[in-house]
């Protein structure tokens, strides 16, 4: 907005834009905030969010969804990866690696 000012003054012919700009500016205020974003491109609505407010509200298989199993697994220790499996399903996987390992 700053600009077109600027623009107005150098060349008076910017005044219609300008004036144009002021009047719309004016209605989206008035407009409820679903309408101001209706017609904004998906990356310009969550500009200036941050990470975590971005993913609020977002079911924890949805954050997940789009993810390899190497990420989602990435930054957990060995412990956090075998938690809530059967410790027989454990053994058996085991033993299958040591049969493959010989």
């Amino acid at each position: 907005m700053r600009d077109l000012l600027e623009d107005v003054l150098r060349d008076p012919k910017h005044l219609k834009t300008f004036l144009d700009r002021l009047v719309e500016e004016d209605r989206l205020r008035e407009l409820a905030p679903e309408e101001r974003l209706r017609g904004l491109a998906p990356e310009e609505r969550l500009r200036g969010l941050a990470p975590e407010e971005r993913l609020r509200g977002l079911a924890p298989e949805e954050r997940l969804r789009g993810l390899a199993p190497e990420e989602r697994l990435r930054g957990l220790v060995p412990e956090e990866r075998l938690e809530g499996l059967d410790p027989e399903f454990i053994e058996a996987w085991l033993k299958q690696q040591r049969r493959h390992d010989h």
